[in-house]
Order: C-alpha cells, then sequence, then structure tokens
C-alpha cells in the first residue's frame, strides 16, 4: 500500500473519530448534567418507621421519613430560625391569635389544590392526637377567613407556637384522601412535599418517589430510598460499599474512620438532643428522692461523655440541651460523690444497695453507656442487670407502669425548650408518650405553664432556667450528656443540608455518578 493510500485513510479515520466525538459532546451538551447525576438517594436508618401518619409519630425514625412527603406552615433553618413554609407570612392580631396567609396554587400528591380547609382539618386533627396534643392542646380554634387565610387562637396566650407549627405533628395533610381513608391514612400519605409515598416494605424499605408540581421545584432525586439497617457496623459497611449513599447515626468507632475516609463525609451538629437515666416515679424504689439522687451522686457523666462520645457529646448539668433558648449553664450538676451516695441508699433503707435491672435499646454506643453505668453503680452497691431490646419493642416497654431503671433520649422536634420540657416534666402529660418518669410537681407545673403562656421571649427563658434547677434537684430523670447528632455520607452526594433537629433538608440535593 502505497504512502498517499495511507495519507488518505488516515485522513477519513480521523474524519469518523471526529464525527463520532462530535456526536457525543452533542449528546451531552443535549441531556445537560443528567448523564452525571444519579437518580436515587438511599439512606440507612437504624430501625424501620412505626407510622407513615404525621400527627400520630411520637419518633425521629418516622419523622425523617415524612418531612420529606408533608410541608408544615412554618419551617425551621438548619439553625432553628424560623421561616415560612406553607404560610407565605403572618401576623400576630393579639396575644391569643394569629393569622396565616396560605401559599397560592399548592399542590398535594394526589392533584388537589391545598386550601385552608385541609390546614384546618390537619390542625385540629394534631389538637386531638394523644401523640401530637402536647405541641398543639393551647390552640383554642382554627377558623378559616377564606380560602388561602386562616386565623389560630390560642385559649392563652402561647410563645412557642410558631415553632411548634413546624413541626412533623403540624404537617398539612390532604382533607379528602384523610377522610376517604380514615384509620389507613398511613397506608397512602398524601402531602405537598418534594417527595411522595411509592411504598413501604415493612422492616426492610420505604420509597418515595419525585413530586414534579412541587411547589418548591422538582427534586433532582427521582427516588429516596429509607433502608433499616440496625447495626451501626452494618451501616458503615454500607457506606462504604456504596449500597447506600446516606447513612444516619453514625457510631463513635467510625466517626473517626468516616472523617478520614477520602470518599465518605461526616456531618455532625450540635443539636437539642439529651441523654438521660430515667426514674419511673411508680416503682417504688425510685419514688425516694434518696434513691434517685444517690444513682445521680455515682455516675460520671464526664466519664461517659470522654470515653464513649470520644467529642461528640458533652457532659449535662441540666434538662435542656445547650443549643436551646433558655438553657441554664449555672444549673446544679451531680459530682461524683460515691460516700455521699452510699449515705443516702443507706438513709433510704439500701445500706447493702439493692439489684436493677438497666433497659437499652440496640444501638451500640447506648450499650456501651450502660455497661460504663453498670461498672459505676457497682461502686455503691447497686448491682445492675443490663437487658437490650430493638427500638420499636423499647418504644411500647418504657410506656408501662412500675419500670426498671433505663437509659432514653429526647429531641427537641421544634428547637424550643416547651417541647423539651413540658411534655417530659409537666403532670398532664403521664400515661402518654413523653413523660415516662410519671413526675408530678405544682412547682414545676406553675413554671412550665407560665412560660408556655407568655409571648415575651425573655420572660419564657427566665422561666426556662428556674424550671430547670426544679427539674435537676428533683430528678425525675439524671440527663447524662448532649450528645452531637450525625450522619455519614458519600462526597458525590451534593447540597444535603443537615438541621440541628437532625433532620435532613435535601431541597437542593443531587448525587453525581463519580464520587470525587
Amino acid at each position: 500500500m502505497n504512502k498517499k493510500i495511507l495519507k488518505t485513510l488516515g485522513l477519513i479515520l480521523t474524519i469518523l473519530v471526529l464525527v463520532g466525538f462530535g456526536k457525543t459532546v452533542a449528546a451531552e451538551k443535549k441531556t445537560g448534567n443528567d448523564t452525571a447525576l444519579k437518580e436515587t438517594l438511599v439512606i440507612a436508618q437504624k430501625s424501620d418507621a412505626k407510622t407513615l401518619d404525621p400527627q400520630k409519630s411520637i419518633d425521629t425514625v418516622s419523622n425523617k421519613v415524612m418531612q420529606m412527603m408533608f410541608d408544615t406552615l412554618t419551617s425551621m433553618d438548619e439553625n432553628l430560625n424560623i421561616e415560612p413554609g406553607l404560610a407565605e407570612k403572618w401576623e400576630r392580631v393579639d396575644d391569643y391569635s394569629m393569622i396565616f396567609h396560605l401559599r397560592k396554587g399548592v399542590k398535594f400528591h394526589n392533584g388537589d389544590t391545598m386550601t385552608s380547609e385541609d390546614v384546618k382539618y390537619s390542625l385540629d386533627r394534631a389538637i386531638a392526637s394523644p401523640q401530637a396534643s402536647y405541641l398543639f392542646n393551647p390552640i383554642k380554634e382554627v377558623a378559616i377567613i377564606d380560602e388561602n387565610t386562616v386565623k389560630v387562637t390560642t385559649k392563652e396566650p402561647f410563645g412557642p407556637l410558631l415553632k411548634h407549627l413546624s413541626t412533623t405533628n403540624g404537617s398539612i395533610i390532604n382533607k379528602r384522601a384523610a377522610v376517604e381513608a380514615g384509620d389507613d391514612v398511613f397506608k397512602n400519605p398524601v402531602g405537598t412535599g418534594q417527595h411522595k409515598f411509592k411504598e413501604w416494605i415493612t422492616g426492610d424499605r420505604i420509597v418515595l418517589e419525585s413530586f414534579p408540581e412541587s411547589w418548591k421545584g422538582e427534586s433532582k432525586i427521582k427516588n429516596v430510598v429509607f433502608k433499616n439497617i440496625p447495626e451501626v457496623s452494618n451501616r458503615m459497611i454500607s457506606l462504604e460499599t456504596g449500597e447506600i449513599d446516606v447513612a444516619f447515626d453514625i457510631g463513635i468507632m467510625d466517626r473517626e474512620a468516616v472523617m478520614n475516609h477520602k470518599k465518605l463525609e461526616l456531618v455532625e451538629v450540635e443539636a437539642p438532643s439529651s441523654l438521660y437515666l430515667a426514674f419511673d416515679q411508680t416503682n417504688p424504689l425510685f419514688a425516694d428522692i434518696r434513691v434517685r439522687q444517690a444513682i445521680a451522686y455515682a455516675v460520671d457523666n464526664r466519664v461517659l461523655a470522654e470515653a464513649v462520645f470520644r467529642g461528640a457529646a458533652v457532659p449535662a448539668n441540666s434538662t435542656l440541651p445547650t443549643v436551646v433558648a433558655g438553657y441554664n449553664p449555672d444549673s446544679n450538676i451531680y459530682e461524683v460523690n460515691i460516700e455521699k451516695a452510699k449515705e443516702l441508699l443507706k438513709e433510704a433503707g439500701y445500706p447493702d444497695g439493692f439489684n436493677i435491672k438497666l433497659w437499652v435499646n440496640d444501638e451500640s454506643t447506648r450499650v456501651d453507656m450502660c455497661v460504663i453505668i453498670q461498672d459505676q453503680l457497682k461502686a455503691v452497691g447497686i448491682n445492675v442487670e443490663i437487658e437490650v431490646f430493638e427500638w420499636g419493642t423499647y418504644l411500647s416497654k418504657t410506656l408501662e407502669q412500675n419500670k426498671q431503671l433505663y437509659l432514653f433520649s429526647w429531641n427537641v422536634s421544634s428547637g424550643d425548650a416547651d417541647a423539651a420540657l413540658y411534655p417530659m416534666f409537666h403532670s398532664s402529660q403521664r400515661n402518654g408518650s413523653a413523660n415516662r418518669s410519671n413526675y408530678v410537681s405544682k412547682e414545676a407545673d406553675e413554671l412550665l405553664d407560665k412560660a408556655r403562656n407568655s409571648v415575651n421571649e425573655d420572660e419564657r427563658n427566665l422561666l426556662y432556667k428556674e424550671v430547670q434547677d426544679v427539674l435537676q434537684r428533683d430528678l425525675p430523670h439524671y440527663t447524662l450528656v448532649f450528645p452531637k447528632l450525625n450522619l455519614g455520607m458519600n462526597k458525590n452526594v451534593k447540597g444535603l443540608v443537615m438541621k440541628k433537629t437532625g433532620y435532613i433538608d435535601i431541597t437542593n440535593t443531587y448525587i453525581t455518578k463519580d464520587n470525587k
């Protein structure tokens, strides 16, 4: 073959390559970034949701799913500041009433347009719900002014209203769909969120899909899958292998591994969250304050914060987390005093201590805490047997009367001190979902009532500081640490925001195919 023919063939080959390359570039320009994006976000949680009915939810695992499907009148940014939600604006009429102006043209997942009828129905439902009433029972009436305006009137001045309306329990649901579904509303929830319900395979996963008509705009994430992975080590393995994109509740042992991993990222926030030892006062043993105080003096929460959390928690001196307005930095902390603990037990009639069970759910960090607490209590003669339960079972078991000692947590859903203290310590909330210690105090009740019935934030904060002193004195439970909340995620997940509530905002999230 002569040189002229070879030169001609080379030229033809070059032209073919350039034409092919040009088609590739044209195709990429035509599809934009879509060719570089993954459509499904897979999120791992420690357990399955308990319900998809926002007015009947009491746990954060369920709420993390529902807050993607439902919107609320008000919303909170990542730093717990109130901002507009389904209500684009509002004004206070007087100390008892506020008027909310709804966004117009907001669509539900079933195609219905949201109106004030849906808002009234949802809030009335929250007021009547045993699981949500502690946030909303001060509301006297939700009145419809017109199709896009509602007036909320409370029985007394109600300072936490705007923040409580931002919680999952305050989600606006579709009235028509809920009435038609009746008790089965949780099987096909209909909200206005960026993602809508697709399927729930109990014990395995919940799948959501994008809702193109969302008032926030269509999400770049077409599908969101919440996977149930109880073991923290398995969540970590799934994150490393790329089986999942995001994992809530990274274990302390894995925390540094995530931070040092070239393809993973740790997101951690100081949160309105607490872990505590609870004393059920229907148990005769814990009805004696000397026993409660003895346990507090024997447990070293600084050791728990340092040994178990390794910088991911701070020792608590109060029942109210540090990031919540009204936190009292000067509230009494129980310094370790073994001799005083023994003396209190002797006065209570237990000179040689006693045997007790310590309940905990199946989360490794909490089990590790209990092992240390077991050893610390042994020093004062209290012999502890640790019992571990699956999370769903644990939620039910800790509602029983005459309970053993147990380790529990509380996350302040609205970021307001009222949501932290009223449900757990007001006597009206016994036998419900929050005051599991069955604590009764006229003094605490009066302070909590005054605080929630004030619309003056400075006054409210002073009252909350005062009530923290009462609670640290009475010890309905002993707050151990204020843990940070975290998640691990692949670095190809972009634009995800973790709020201080522990929930995530994926409004502007997208996932690149290459993890760089």
